[in-house]
């Protein structure tokens, strides 16, 4: 996942149930298939003291591209399905230039 992608910044209330997602997908990027996968991938994480404040990830992929995702209401499935969209489209083309 992470061989696309050059910065991850997540931002959440570890206990706020609304963070599921959110911890999960941080979960998913710390692996060290992941980290190996692109070791000079940034990760920053932010802990939020008001479990009312919404989480959120931004992601900066290889090409410059941004993302910002507000998974309070999301499942894990739904986040890495919305992350892995243009994920999918970095890999074609690379694939295709080789």
């Amino acid at each position: 996942m992470l061989k696309y992608i050059n910065q991850v910044d997540i931002k959440f209330a570890p206990f706020s149930p609304s963070a599921k997602s959110s911890r999960l997908f941080l979960a998913r990027v710390m692996t060290d298939k992941a980290r190996l996968a692109n070791p000079g991938a940034t990760i920053n994480t932010t802990v939020l003291s008001d479990p009312n404040q919404d989480p959120t990830i931004n992601i900066i992929y290889r090409d410059g591209k941004k993302l910002t995702l507000r998974p309070g209401n999301k499942n894990i499935d739904e986040v890495l399905y919305v992350v892995n969209k243009h994920l999918r489209r970095l890999k074609e083309e690379e694939d295709f230039a080789a």
